[in-house]
């Protein structure tokens, strides 16, 4: 039996998972450069100087954390660490400005 709870709208008892984040070019190479790792609970980068992150860091120091609430560049697109799919994608704005989107996708 269906329940059509919102009208015109397709919905799924599926365990996807989806992420997308807009960011500055300028941001994107800082990331790279190990200036800024990625957040995953705010989803956004944030600078490696940010207090949570230094205590998670300190909390996770002697061994391998069981989940990675924060990734650098390298950990985000490793299979492995993250096991979703990725992508990377950039466009430049009207104004000149590059813009990079970023994130993952897949079974959760």
């Amino acid at each position: 039996m269906k329940i059509q709870i919102r009208r015109g709208l397709f919905e799924t008892n599926s365990s996807s998972v989806h992420s997308l984040v807009m960011v500055s070019g300028n941001d994107f190479e800082k990331w790279k450069n190990g200036e800024l790792v990625y957040d995953r609970m705010r989803d956004k980068l944030i600078p490696v100087t940010d207090e949570e992150y230094l205590e998670w860091k300190k909390e996770n120091e002697e061994e391998e954390p069981e989940w990675y609430d924060y990734l650098t560049f390298d950990e985000f697109f490793d299979y492995d660490t993250l096991e979703y799919e990725t992508f990377i994608n950039s466009f430049t704005t009207e104004s000149g400005e590059e813009v990079k989107a970023f994130g993952y996708y897949g079974r959760g």
